[in-house]
């Protein structure tokens, strides 16, 4: 006998931001992976990516190949503004979290930080 997988959306948002992070190579794009606004409709999937921190013209490979197994359809959207720090092009530059946030610091040296 199979076993039986109960599939929720949640489950499948959940599948899909993992399968974002997977494809995310800098501190920019794992921000996108995790900022994204991910909503299921019956056979459908709408991914909406920073386009601040989501290189436009970049392939979210294994994404798309989630949302295949889920017999997904994928709609991509991007925004703007969404980005949490100044200086958004300076999360291209590592992979590491702790360097990423040093950067910010170090470029906001000088100025009071506004929480």
């Amino acid at each position: 006998m199979r076993p039986k997988i109960e599939m929720t959306d949640q489950k499948a948002e959940l599948l899909l931001r993992s399968a974002l992070l997977e494809d995310a190579t800098n501190i920019n794009e794992r921000l996108a992976a995790i900022s994204a606004e991910i909503s299921l409709d019956d056979d459908e999937i709408w991914v909406t990516l920073d386009m601040d921190l989501w290189p436009e013209d970049k392939e979210p490979t294994q994404a798309i190949e989630v949302a295949k197994m889920l017999w997904l359809e994928v709609e991509w959207q991007v925004v703007s503004g969404n980005f949490p720090f100044a200086w958004p092009g300076l999360g291209e530059h590592t992979n590491v979290t702790t360097e990423y946030f040093r950067m910010v610091l170090d470029a906001h040296a000088g100025r009071t930080i506004i929480r």
